[in-house]
């Protein structure tokens, strides 16, 4: 077996179990395309009245096996590593085998009055770092396969789904593979009408890729049959090119379209765009589907594949060091898997129209330098912000003489306006508010005397207090 069932622990797929039953539940406008987190054994039956009695396809984006006991999903967890899903090195086939293992594995550990021990966070945190795992015991009943779920909804309330598993990575768009999966079940499909439920976890990251993935395909396949359409003479072509840039080009006006990291905009993407002229029609193909599978207004997800990469820039620089470490992967993943759409989306508009004959794969591999480029650019970003060091200066030099602290509140709105410009292009919030207090109290402790430095610092470390701006204030008062 690919993956030691020993060596884990059994955890809710949910924090604190599905925050409902059928978590994230959401449709790309547009498009016969959905999208959901892991559903509750009572969610399925929900998830068939919802959509359309279509053809429909059931993607799982998951490579770790899955479970249900009395209701509720689980999944292995290593326990060396709790907060993070488990990669399976295999092929789908061994997947599938490890599903039913996990359910011989729950079984064995059936204890005398019928518990096994299940994990759960106590409470939801952003970071990981900040979760905290409870152990309980859990009645083993009603135990079932993921894949027993799925086969069942097949057999009946959504009578011929095709369920077919994705096994992406985590935060990333890697196998490459996996793109090509995506394409060979949709491409000899009516765009309009074969439906797509796009599963995860929780339903955000590797949910959100599916169904941008499935709309990009649909958006090419019906272009090419509103251009086929002014060939045959049943419409004009301003009126295909109408529909065409509307529905799958134009992004919806906003106050984002003019900040450029927003726009995703990063030095190897642009690096991208220079090299391969091709992929600039292609991020804007990409950008329109990322967009409407995202985060309202535009869509009805809960994560733009683009924008969250900066919004967890930001996160990064509001966090302790140790925390950052953790930020810091999840924004290099996400550069990357933007980089890897864009790539896709310019693939699918060269290689679409004739019904994608040519893989994914074969075209990345046609185009010599891509994968070169993303692993030696992806993590080319400014990790800590420029001050302006001419201001700082002045700073300095004003408060290294007679007065300190008569001068103190003069240096202190000084220095708030550093902080201000350093970090002028990031939106009004907490994160931003953060930020500026952190670099005030850090600027404030470089310029300070040395004298008052030291009896600073000495009181900093002898009361064990926190350095946060009020705290490192007070000390400068009362040195």
């Amino acid at each position: 077996m690919v993956v030691e069932l020993g060596d884990c622990n059994i955890k809710l797929c949910h924090s604190r179990g599905c925050p409902d039953d059928c978590p994230h539940w959401r449709r790309v406008p547009g498009f016969p395309i959905f999208g959901v987190g892991q559903p509750s054994e009572a969610g399925f039956a929900k998830i068939a009245e919802k959509v359309p009695k279509e053809k429909t396809i059931w993607f799982n984006m998951r490579q770790e096996p899955v479970a249900y006991v009395g209701g509720q999903p689980v999944t292995p967890r290593k326990t060396v590593n709790p907060h993070d899903n488990i990669e399976i090195p295999g092929k789908v086939p061994d997947m599938d085998a490890l599903e039913g293992k996990l359910v011989d594995t729950l079984e064995g550990r059936k204890c005398g009055e019928g518990n096994i021990d299940i994990f759960r966070d106590k409470e939801d945190a952003d970071n990981p770092m900040d979760r905290e795992e409870v152990k309980e015991p859990c009645k083993l009943e009603n135990l079932k396969s993921f894949t027993k779920m799925l086969g069942d909804l097949s057999a009946g309330p959504i009578e011929g789904m095709t369920v077919i598993r994705v096994p992406i990575l985590e935060e990333k768009a890697l196998p490459e593979e996996c793109f090509d999966i995506i394409v060979k079940a949709l491409a000899e499909e009516n765009p309009a009408k074969t439906q797509c439920i796009f599963s995860s976890q929780l339903g955000k990251g590797r949910t959100t890729l599916g169904m941008t993935v499935a709309s990009i395909v649909k958006a090419v396949q019906m272009s090419t049959k509103l251009n086929k359409m002014v060939e045959t003479g049943i419409g004009s072509r301003d009126w295909a090119d109408g529909i065409i840039k509307k529905t799958f080009e134009e992004l919806a006006a906003s106050e984002d379209l003019k900040d450029s990291y927003l726009m995703g905009e990063f030095d190897v993407i642009k690096e991208l765009l220079e090299k391969f002229p091709a992929t600039k029609v292609g991020k804007v193909l990409a950008d329109k589907m990322i967009d409407i599978c995202g985060v309202p207004p535009e869509g009805t997800g809960i994560q733009n594949l683009r924008k969250c990469i900066i919004t967890t820039k930001y996160k990064y620089d509001a966090a302790t060091e140790d925390r950052q470490a953790v930020w810091k992967k999840m924004i290099i993943n996400f550069i990357e898997r933007y980089f890897y759409i864009i790539c896709f989306a310019t693939y699918a508009k060269e290689h679409g129209p004739e019904g994608f004959k040519k893989t994914f794969v074969e075209w990345v591999n046609e185009n010599s330098g891509l994968r070169e480029m993303i692993a030696n650019g992806k993590d080319k970003l400014e990790w800590s912000r420029k001050v302006d060091q001419g201001a700082v200066d002045e700073i300095h030099a004003l408060i290294n003489g007679a007065n300190v602290k008569e001068k103190l509140g003069e240096v202190v709105t000084k220095l708030y306006k550093i902080s201000h410009h350093t970090y002028g292009d990031m939106p009004r919030g907490t994160i931003k508010d953060t930020l500026m207090r952190k670099l005030t109290c850090k600027t404030l402790m470089e310029v300070l005397p040395a004298d008052i430095l030291g009896k600073v610092k000495k009181e900093l470390e002898e009361k064990k207090l926190s350095s946060d701006f009020e705290t490192v204030v007070g000390l400068v008062v009362a040195a």
